[in-house]
């Protein structure tokens, strides 16, 4: 059987058209194609979504296998090409029978966005609603009512570190804004009495409540205020003959918050106002929260009518956080101000700082104040700016205490390092502990010679002169060394 020719045969073959099979349609009606789109669309989307990215979007013209759709700012072009493309593009196909690519252009200007070329009527009358308009209308709206509470914004559930200290607090204080709603109903916690020492975060619970009902309703009326503040405007509303005007300020609220009512004991005319108020709100189901330094029955001269109802809702004590609650403090706070400190002297700090949140965020700004310089403080640099007593408690440290903890970080066993092996890694933690029971506990030669089992005191002698030059050269070796400084004396 004679070969095919393949060459001669391919010429002789009928070639396809290749020409483009699917000619465009000149003649799509743009205004028609795009009502049927966007009634695609208003079948899948709400009508606030829709409203918010597509009223005041038009299709321009279909040319090329291209259909220009038209929008009026870059924010809602970028929205529809990042969220809406695929759908869109799914749409205009069903409208068509053309596999369209999409383009999107930015008109402004009457002249040049044709807004009435199709316009749908809601039977509701109401008007367009621009979803981002909206949102920042909203937030503005939220900034204006939280300066007018004398709230700060930065005190929010967010930023507020939860510990075995203040989980019950907590919990009461979200219990709070869910209920501010429930106005039918009686309220599960009222007044909520928070009661701790100086800095264990009662302010910054109490203002997260108050962040939290505005951001979900800007329009409820809170009032944030210290006795102190309440007295001077009584005070002054007395002596403007404006009493009414104070009254309806404090009386007409959603929800108050006074801090340090402690001080109500020294105000006795303060007293009278205050268990009016206090009576109006509860009386109309609105919420109360209170701040104290001590616990209601510790609050002296104050009458029996006032105290029973400062104890007649939920009394939360807040104790001071313990180490793991300061640690995550740290870190928090570090993350609100964008900052980086190691951990190292976060531990530093969070193991000498043990009963004021504030004490704690104070320590931490004055170590950022060395490292903003360029500079790098060492442990004992940072415990110096802390004021913490270095010396006493390097006074309580144990050569066996030493040896306990390099063995712990070099990995080493402290029967080895007391023995006579001279492998590297063994020899290195034997001559870091010589190192530091010599410069950091001060012992004799001969003392820390006869501890590690050396008969002659000219080894310890030559690891106190080999170390330092070691740790310049090996910076690991001295991260090591300051891990073992900061577990016996920080």
């Amino acid at each position: 059987m004679d070969k095919i020719d393949f060459e001669q045969y391919s010429q002789n073959v009928l070639k396809p058209n290749l020409s483009n099979t699917q000619t465009e349609n000149s003649e799509i009606d743009v205004e028609d194609t795009w009502k049927i789109v966007t009634e695609n669309l208003r079948m899948v989307l709400d009508r606030v979504e829709f409203d918010s990215w597509f009223a005041g979007t038009y299709l321009e013209r279909v040319q090329n296998g291209v259909a220009t759709i038209s929008c009026s700012n870059e924010f809602k072009r970028e929205t529809i090409l990042k969220d809406y493309n695929k759908f869109l593009q799914s749409c205009l196909t069903k409208a068509t029978g053309q596999n369209l690519q999409i383009e999107i252009i930015v008109k402004t200007g009457e002249s040049e966005a044709p807004k009435e070329r199709y316009k749908f009527l809601h039977k509701s009358g109401n008007p367009v609603v621009d979803l981002f308009t909206k949102l920042e209308g909203d937030k503005r709206k939220y900034e204006e009512s939280v300066k007018k509470a004398r709230l700060n914004p930065r005190y929010t559930f967010k930023s507020f570190v939860v510990g075995a200290n203040n989980r019950l607090a907590e919990a009461v204080a979200q219990s709070v804004v869910s209920d501010i709603d429930n106005e039918g109903f009686a309220k599960s916690y009222n007044p909520v009495f928070y009661y701790g020492s100086t800095g264990v975060g009662k302010t910054h619970l109490m203002q997260a409540i108050g962040n939290e009902v505005l951001r979900v309703n800007p329009s409820r009326k809170v009032v944030y205020v210290s006795i102190e503040q309440f007295l001077n405007e009584m005070i002054e509303a007395i002596r403007t003959k404006k009493n009414e005007d104070f009254r309806t300020k404090y009386r007409e609220v959603d929800l108050l918050i006074i801090d340090d009512i402690q001080f109500v004991e020294t105000y006795p005319k303060t007293q009278e106002e205050l268990f009016h108020t206090f009576n109006t709100l509860y009386q109309a189901n609105k919420q109360i929260v209170l701040a104290s330094d001590r616990a209601p029955k510790d609050i002296k001269n104050i009458t029996d009518r006032l105290r029973t109802r400062f104890e007649g809702g939920m009394v939360c004590d807040i104790q001071p956080p313990d180490y793991e609650t300061r640690l995550a403090i740290l870190k928090q706070i570090m993350i609100d101000k964008k900052i980086t400190v190691p951990d190292a002297y976060l531990d530093l700090i969070a193991k000498n700082i043990e009963s004021s949140v504030r004490e704690l965020e104070g320590a931490l700004t004055k170590v950022l104040t060395l490292t903003k310089l360029g500079q790098v403080p060492s442990y004992e640099e940072v415990a110096r700016i802390l004021q913490v007593d270095i010396e006493s408690k390097r006074k309580r440290v144990t050569p066996e205490r030493v040896l306990e903890v390099v063995s712990e970080v070099f990995d080493v066993p402290v029967k080895v390092m007391k023995g006579k092996r001279r492998v590297s890694n063994i020899a290195l933690a034997r001559q870091v502990s010589m190192h530091l029971l010599r410069t950091e506990l001060e012992m004799p030669l001969q003392k820390i010679a006869d501890l590690l089992n050396k008969s002659d005191h000219t080894t310890v002698l030559y690891a106190c002169d080999v170390v330092p030059t070691k740790i310049k050269e090996d910076t690991s070796l001295a991260e090591k060394i300051e891990k073992c400084r900061g577990e016996l004396f920080y």
